[in-house]
């Protein structure tokens, strides 16, 4: 079951309350998020992680370009401020590989970019992650992955979530393509807000029982239940800014 409603917060009451959720309440989570360590976003870890609890996301995934260590980033900070029992960190990645974008969830280490879609889900399943695929026929992103080795993976039972709505798609259509694919592969659909600045976090929130193995959530995904809503064309410059000030950093500390 999905819905689409625009959300401010995934949980407004979070803000009155302190500890981790009680038993049988549900997991609020967003599955695609760059901090810092993607050239393309400046948001720091302690940002994020003071956001996404005021908008009452109990589970994040960080999901850098080609690299794990923005999300170990993250889940050390979590660990230093007290708020393990607040958030909890999936390592994830967004990768670069030869046939476009494929995100992995619950990693250990750093998927290498470069390998083949189908390489790609190996690597990722290997070790004990999840594949999702991240704006799937976003045709303003030349990174997203190509029809071809996405029914590929489809056909072959390596894609264990797709987004189905991802705050950052420019015209909803893209949005209900993916859906309407995923629906005929039998693949639960997720929604991500993409985020790239703090304003962004909680943009799309999936609520789901509690999970905190990629087993577990790969067992729940078919009861999940989202909310979203798009970014305006706005956030586009954020990650030009993002490219640009950390290009112009790069080249004065030369």
């Amino acid at each position: 079951m999905t819905a689409a409603a625009p959300v401010v917060a995934a949980r407004p009451e979070a803000r009155e309350r302190t500890g981790g959720p009680a038993a049988g309440e549900k997991a609020y989570a967003d599955f695609h998020i760059h901090t810092r360590f993607s050239r393309d976003s400046i948001l720091g870890e302690e940002t994020f992680i003071r956001t996404a609890i005021d908008r009452g996301l109990t589970h994040v995934a960080v999901t850098n370009h080609n690299n794990v260590e923005g999300a170990m980033a993250v889940r050390d900070s979590v660990r230093a401020m007290g708020l393990e029992d607040r958030l909890h960190v999936i390592l994830g990645e967004e990768v670069s590989t030869s046939d476009g974008e494929v995100v992995g969830l619950f990693l250990e280490r750093t998927i290498p970019r470069g390998l083949s879609g189908d390489e790609t889900a190996d690597a990722i399943h290997a070790q004990g992650g999840l594949v999702s695929i991240p704006h799937p026929f976003d045709p303003f992103r030349g990174s997203h992955i190509r029809e071809v080795p996405l029914t590929r993976l489809a056909e072959a039972g390596k894609i264990d979530a797709m987004e189905i709505f991802n705050s950052r798609v420019t015209f909803q259509r893209h949005n209900l393509r993916a859906a309407e694919f995923a629906a005929a592969h039998r693949i639960p659909g997720i929604a991500a807000s993409d985020s790239h600045a703090a304003y962004e976090v909680a943009m799309s929130t999936n609520v789901l029982p509690p999970f905190s193995s990629a087993a577990e959530l790969k067992a729940v995904l078919p009861q999940n239940e989202w909310h979203a809503s798009r970014s305006t064309l706005l956030v586009h410059l954020t990650t030009r800014y993002a490219v640009w000030s950390k290009g112009l950093r790069s080249w004065m500390d030369r």
